[in-house]
């Protein structure tokens, strides 16, 4: 059996990259399949760093793909996958050792990742190479059902999206994660949709994200720490499902502590997946 070489994923064939990534995914707790050109796009949202990120390969084949994103003295660990035959066969904490050892090299204070609450032998995994966790994410989901009355204090008005995240920084008192940090907004700005919550004449809330017949999809949602949170979050959501009544509600990787999670809970949100946020101090 030919020996496991580890190269960076910019020397690797990246159609076969895709591959092996899908492959690794298939039967994962929520499958995943990309194409290699969305592949790339996510690659370039997440800041993600090919020259860093790592392509396990054994003879001519890949059989295990993880990526390293960059942003500053950050770094993201993400897409970490071993194709089914190779698994439970250390491939996975070899990456992982390539992907820290990129983030050393590159004078990274602290790396992120997240993994779903379900897979505990990646949890262990990460747990003794040092990451602690920091809180847990939740993936909602809403069904299309009947509203309450929004707050008829707020106006939802449309909003270009690039403006609202000026307003982002003083609105995330409680930090976003990776992906929907401000750098991946920004990168996705001009194919998101923007809504603002408007109290008088004063923005207090904002949502960003896709709506359509059938789906509303949220990137982001965030409202003013000085004004009823959780009122300005359920007029957005209210607005926005009673545009759409038919469509499904889908909001990823929201965190715990966020200010407006009680507020989705309220219009129909259900929590239907949690990932563990974990971080490692180098």
């Amino acid at each position: 059996m030919p020996s496991i070489e580890f190269y960076p994923v910019s020397q690797v064939d990246f159609e076969a990259f895709t591959a092996a990534f899908n492959r690794a995914y298939a039967d994962y707790y929520s499958p995943i399949v990309m194409t290699a050109g969305s592949f790339r796009t996510l690659i370039r949202y997440d800041d993600v760093d090919l020259d860093a990120s790592v392509a396990a390969v054994e003879g001519e084949q890949i059989v295990g793909t993880g990526l390293l994103g960059l942003r500053s003295r950050t770094a993201w660990i993400g897409g970490m996958g071993v194709i089914p035959e190779r698994r439970r066969q250390g491939i996975g904490r070899r990456m992982m050792h390539y992907l820290l050892n990129q983030a050393q090299h590159r004078e990274v204070a602290e790396v992120r990742l997240e993994v779903i609450e379900q897979n505990q032998g990646a949890f262990h995994l990460y747990h003794q190479l040092g990451f602690a966790t920091v809180r847990r994410l939740l993936v909602l989901q809403r069904q299309p059902q009947s509203l309450t009355q929004p707050d008829s204090r707020y106006t939802i008005r449309t909003w270009p999206a690039a403006e609202l995240l000026r307003y982002f920084a003083p609105f995330h008192d409680h930090p976003n994660c990776w992906q929907r940090d401000l750098r991946s907004l920004q990168h996705r700005a001009s194919l998101l949709r923007g809504w603002a919550a408007l109290y008088g004449e004063d923005l207090v809330g904002y949502a960003l994200g896709w709506s359509h017949h059938t789906e509303i999809r949220l990137a982001d949602l965030a409202t003013h720490p000085a004004y009823d949170r959780a009122a300005i979050t359920q007029a957005i959501l209210a607005h926005l499902h009673r545009l759409q009544p038919e469509a499904l509600g889908l909001s990823y990787n929201v965190a715990e502590d966020d200010p407006g999670l009680p507020a989705y809970l309220a219009t129909g949100y259900e929590v239907i997946q949690v990932q563990l946020e974990m971080r490692l101090v180098l």
